[in-house]
Formats: C-alpha cells, sequence, structure tokens
C-alpha cells in the first residue's frame, strides 16, 4: 500500500499498476493489481490511518459528487452521464463525496460510487452523512449545492442536531408557494417553513436561493458559508489533475474503489506536508518531482506509525 501511494506522490505516471511499479526497482505490477483487488473496507482504512488524526473540532461537511471520464465499458460503473465541469454528457464514473474542511485542510470522510439503476445519489450522500454520525463528527454547518438540498436530507441533517446551508431550486415550495414567486427584485429574505416542516431563512441573491436552518445568520453570513462550497470544487481539481483520480482502467469495482481511496491518502499525505511547508500542494508536487522516488518516504512514515 505505502509504495503505491509513495508512487502516486511523486510521479505523473498514468495510474495504471505497469507504469506505477516502474518508478521502482524491484516492484512487480502484479503486487499493485493484487492489492487494488484485495478485500477491504478502504473507507474504515482511510478513516482511521489517515482522515482521523487530521480533523479537528467544528469545521463544515461539503457534500458534492463529481464526474471521472472513462472510456474502458467494461470498467464499473462507466456510463453516459452529464458533466457539470464540462457542461456536457461524457462517458464515465460519478463519484459522491462527503469532504471535511476548515478552510485550510480539505478531509475526506467517505465516498459513494454511483451506478445507473442503483440507489440515486441522495441517498447514497444519505448513508455518508450517517457514516460522518457514527464518526462522532460535529461540524458547524453541512454545506451542499440545490441537487441535495433534498428533503430527506434536511431533515436527516437536522435529526442530528446539525445546521446546513444550502442552494434551493427555484421551484422549491416555501410557506406553501413556489420560490420564484416570493420576491419580484433580485435581493429579498424571510424566515419561514419548506416542505416537510423544516424552518429555515430564506436569501434570495440574484438568481440563486439560498436557505440555511440557523435562522438568525446574518444575509452576508449566508452568502459567505455557501462560498465555503469552493473547497470541495478545488479538491476535485486536485484530485483529478494531481492524484490521477481518474485514470486507473481496472475493471472491477474493488479495484476501482481502492485506487479511489489510495489517492485520497496520497492526497492527505501531500495536504499535510503543503501545510508543514507553507506552501501549496501543487508547488510541493513539482519538487518531489526532481527527486528519485524512494521506496520509503518520510512523508509517509507519520501516517503508517499510527496505524
Amino acid at each position: 500500500m505505502s509504495l503505491y501511494i509513495i508512487a502516486l506522490m511523486y510521479r505523473a505516471t498514468k495510474a495504471n499498476a505497469v507504469e506505477l511499479a516502474e518508478c521502482f526497482e524491484h516492484v512487480h505490477h502484479d503486487s499493485f493489481t493484487r492489492l487494488l483487488g484485495k478485500r477491504c473496507c478502504w473507507q474504515k482504512l482511510l478513516w482511521q490511518r489517515f482522515s482521523q488524526r487530521l480533523l479537528k473540532p467544528g469545521g463544515w461537511l461539503e457534500i458534492d459528487d463529481t464526474v471521472l471520464d472513462k472510456f474502458g465499458a467494461h470498467i464499473f460503473g462507466v456510463s453516459w452521464v452529464y458533466s457539470a465541469r464540462q457542461q456536457r454528457v461524457v462517458q464515465g464514473i460519478n463519484v459522491v463525496v462527503l469532504l471535511w474542511t476548515d478552510g485550510q485542510r480539505r478531509i475526506p470522510v467517505g465516498i459513494k460510487l454511483w451506478r445507473k439503476g442503483g440507489a440515486s445519489k441522495i441517498i447514497l450522500a444519505a448513508k455518508l452523512l450517517r457514516w460522518a454520525k457514527r464518526l462522532g463528527l460535529q461540524p458547524d454547518y453541512v454545506v451542499m449545492d440545490s441537487w441535495y438540498s433534498a428533503k430527506r436530507l434536511l431533515q436527516q441533517i437536522r435529526a442530528y442536531h446539525w445546521h446546513f446551508v444550502t442552494r434551493l431550486k427555484k421551484n422549491r415550495k416555501f410557506q406553501t408557494r413556489k420560490l420564484s414567486q416570493h420576491w419580484p427584485h433580485r435581493f429579498g429574505h424571510a424566515e419561514g417553513q419548506l416542505t416537510g416542516g423544516i424552518t429555515v431563512l430564506v436569501v434570495k441573491d440574484g438568481g440563486r436561493y439560498l436557505a440555511t436552518s440557523q435562522t438568525n445568520l446574518s444575509v452576508q453570513e449566508v452568502k459567505a458559508l455557501y462560498a465555503k462550497r469552493q473547497q470541495i470544487e478545488e479538491f476535485f481539481k486536485l484530485m483529478r489533475g494531481q492524484l490521477r483520480w481518474h485514470q486507473c482502467p481496472a475493471r472491477s469495482k474493488q479495484s476501482q474503489v481502492a485506487h479511489l481511496h489510495l489517492s485520497m491518502m496520497a492526497f492527505l499525505v501531500l495536504q499535510e506536508e503543503a501545510v508543514r511547508q507553507q506552501t501549496s500542494v501543487y508547488k510541493l508536487r513539482r519538487n518531489l518531482f526532481r527527486l528519485e522516488v524512494p521506496a520509503q518516504s518520510p512523508l509517509l512514515k507519520s501516517f503508517i506509525s499510527t496505524a
């Protein structure tokens, strides 16, 4: 496992077993293939060895999904899906992510692979929130876009005694009327109830409708909290561009899940070192490219020693 993570950190090769194994002198690609196919609870392993030690009290949980481009028809979960990033339908895998952040660190708590004909993204997000609750997380807010503002998720968040900040679609019922029917002008705010008896403060900001269960917040605070969604977008950018999240060609679900989690482990190691050096992950990666790939990295030592 350590060698796979080290190869991802130190080189920008394609994320397949052959090219990753070529980073080392005496490592055969079959060892990486067996690692990816190993039966393991990767989500639990990610939490116990990496994420848990980095979290602090408070912070925000963020829910979103991203599309990883894939071109192999036999790869688990690959289908034609709409990519908001590319603004078109592409062939790929859709991954639902729950991320914790304090504005400096971005810590993945869990992921779920969405598959056509399977559980909806809302159900997958609900499972991730239950996982976060089981782990004992107590975030200040759960932040999400309009796709995840479903009644089921909002009620679940409030049942955990957490607060949320989300965007709502303009046809959402607020005080028995659609949001679009409440304010004829560009700006406004009001406290009331959504369908399901959820009490919220709604803020109209141009063409957007933002809502929070923390009704004593100011309009400016609601806007500022929703803007923190940029943290998960930056996480997706790093995972695709720096850790080759989308490049694993393995066909099975187990192998895809393993690669995604190993890539997140590599990201957490890089991020922690970047924070220590007061630099960015991008600059740290450029510095690592100039070095020979080690069989044992000092960057990984503190994480492995806590196992």
